[in-house]
């Protein structure tokens, strides 16, 4: 008996999963296609469980190449050679507005960081913000007091940080 209600434990996680279903999915905005949202992008480009849907940045080349890539893996992904639409904007406002998006993901210059997180979590997005979080300590008790009167989920990068050359 103990065996038999052991079982789903020895058993491989592959049996026991699926695919998952799109609405278990995260919609993901990132904003700040440099070379930092350049891994994030591939990471997130390889979870089932996110779907990205817009990018945005000023420089219309990074703009431009972040859409391609993403429809490009998502293409590659189903196998059909159609990508599924990415939107790419200039302002992130645009991102910010979209209600089918979950996260926003900021890996923009340091001292948009505050701006646009703030922004971000009072239209009700969870939230992914590089480091440095702020340019200052007032921008920083401004930060925590949205996250915290929002409710949403926010963290802050952290890569390199336990390293002994950091």
């Amino acid at each position: 008996r103990a065996a038999l209600a052991s079982a789903p434990l020895l058993l491989p996680s592959r049996v026991w999963a699926q695919a998952t279903a799109p609405s278990r999915r995260y919609t993901v905005g990132c904003i700040g296609m440099g070379k930092q949202m350049g891994g994030h992008l591939r990471n997130l480009l390889q979870r089932d469980d996110i779907q990205v849907l817009a990018v945005c940045d000023v420089d219309t080349t990074r703009r431009e190449d972040a859409k391609r890539r993403v429809e490009a893996a998502y293409a590659k992904k189903a196998g059909t050679g159609s990508a599924t639409t990415c939107a790419a904007y200039n302002d992130f406002r645009e991102v910010l507005a979209r209600k089918d998006i979950d996260i926003v993901v900021i890996a923009t210059p340091d001292h948009w960081h505050a701006y646009i997180a703030i922004a971000a979590v009072k239209a009700g997005k969870d939230v992914y913000c590089e480091k440095p979080l702020t340019h200052n300590v007032r921008e920083a008790v401004e930060l925590v007091k949205a996250v915290r009167a929002t409710g949403r989920v926010f963290q802050v990068g952290s890569q390199q940080r336990s390293s002994k050359e950091f």
